[in-house]
């Protein structure tokens, strides 16, 4: 099933929560809708599922205008980031709640309907829980339940706004897993919604980042992170050190330091991105910038230090291996090996 949306405004009140939105998601796709609080992702995602409806534009399924049909009518499956589960329910009647409640001409027989519910929990490992309760479950189980329950009626596409925003980082991580390689049986067109940036960048096939209604950038999870088409996306993916600079004649200042790099085509103030794990650490004289270490941390394979640039003691961080031990107190240089500048970022 293919998603089209094109020119889609939604305004509430003065907010404008999408700003002439175009996206086209391809069959059997899982794409995940990237950005932080406000950005229009949820937005997107309810009104792709008929929850919402826009204040103008188009959306298609297969090329038929899907705002001509309702919620009900949509086939889509919706999983909550809170499960929504029906707590006075076993997880075998709220998986099979779904099928059980379509139409009299449509539903599936008793026996049709246990054996489906059954091979949906099998499909997510916990066939073994159908007789209990939500309230006797994990948080992972749970919302694995709630997926089971949307794929219940067999969508033609799967939106997911947040599904593992309410659980802890181990068990996100084991979801994210999961989710991937589910998917990747069922190849359902699938839709989630997230602020994590590692969560997108290790599930989706491709990623759509969001700012105030707009998309900012598309692409694989390894352009939009290597290649990030503005400042925004640079500095929303990955840890980023961000530094105001100056161009002219084609060489760039920090203050009045002249720094040697390429100015990329960039003219006037900008700024200079950097990932911390790409400034290469050097002996005083053989680097852009130079500075002192003030802290250093260690997280497994990995340093982490404050540095003070000479001049004017602007504060940046840096990761960088431990095979090269930092010390509060050194004095060091700093080159970017991969960066962009961008210009007018006053």
């Amino acid at each position: 099933m293919t998603i089209e949306v094109r020119n889609i405004v939604k305004q509430y009140g003065a907010f404008k929560a999408l700003d002439n939105v175009d996206l086209r998601v391809a069959d059997g796709e899982l794409l995940a809708l990237l950005g932080p609080s406000g950005s229009g992702k949820t937005s997107l995602l309810r009104i792709i599922a008929g929850l919402d409806w826009p204040d103008a534009g188009e959306v298609s399924f297969d090329g038929e205008n899907a705002l001509a049909r309702g919620a009900g009518e949509r086939h889509v499956g919706f999983v909550f980031q809170h499960y929504a589960l029906f707590r006075h329910m076993s997880v075998f009647e709220n998986v099979a709640f779904g099928l059980r409640v379509q139409p009299r001409a449509v539903r599936k027989s008793e026996a049709q309907i246990r054996a489906r519910v059954k091979e949906l929990l099998d499909l997510v490992q916990l066939d073994w829980l159908a007789n209990r309760y939500p309230s006797q479950l994990s948080g992972g189980q749970r919302q694995r339940i709630a997926l089971a329950r949307a794929l219940a009626i067999e969508p033609r596409i799967l939106l997911l706004d947040e599904p593992f925003g309410a659980l802890d980082a181990k068990v996100r991580k084991e979801l994210r897993q999961w989710l991937r390689t589910l998917h990747e049986e069922i190849h359902v067109t699938s839709i989630f919604v997230t602020h994590d940036q590692e969560e997108a960048l290790e599930v989706a096939n491709r990623v759509v980042v969001m700012d105030k209604g707009k998309i900012e950038q598309i692409g694989t999870p390894g352009d939009v992170y290597d290649n990030p088409a503005t400042a925004f996306v640079h500095s929303f993916i990955g840890e980023s050190i961000v530094l105001p600079v100056d161009v002219s004649g084609g060489q760039v200042k920090l203050g009045h330091r002249p720094l040697n790099i390429d100015a990329g085509g960039a003219v006037g103030p900008s700024k200079l991105f950097v990932r911390r794990h790409d400034m290469q650490i050097g002996p005083v004289g053989e680097g852009a910038l130079e500075g002192t270490v003030r802290r250093v941390r260690t997280f497994g394979p990995i340093q982490r230090a404050d540095i003070a640039l000479s001049g004017d003691d602007t504060l940046v961080e840096i990761d960088a291996p431990r095979d090269r031990p930092l010390t509060a107190g050194d004095a060091i240089s700093l080159q970017p090996r991969r960066y962009r500048i961008f210009a007018g970022q006053e």
